[in-house]
């Protein structure tokens, strides 16, 4: 797994990571990671998409976009709106 993906699945619970990270060398090739409340988290990787075996709930997505916002969620409001966040990997 490349580093960017790995500081991006910082941002999610532990228990969340460990459900991604199953999907091991895969996750090369991640774009998009989509969470909706009471709904399974899909991956985007490459042209296909992945249902990751896990609903993830409110407060978890609250817990993610305060980490995502480092507790400033006003500095993402306009992609808020759009919803969506872009995390761009460092490298």
């Amino acid at each position: 797994m490349i580093n960017s993906v790995k500081e991006v699945l910082e941002y999610f619970p532990y228990n969340i990571q460990n459900k991604i990270t199953e999907y091991g060398n895969k996750l090369d090739s991640l774009e998009e990671i989509r969470v909706r409340a009471n709904r399974n988290i899909l991956l985007k990787i490459g042209q296909d998409e992945f249902k990751v075996d896990y609903l993830i709930n409110t407060n978890e997505i609250l817990e993610i976009l305060q980490r995502i916002c480092d507790n400033s969620i006003y500095t993402y409001q306009n992609q808020i709106c759009n919803g969506f966040i872009t995390i761009k990997g460092r490298t």
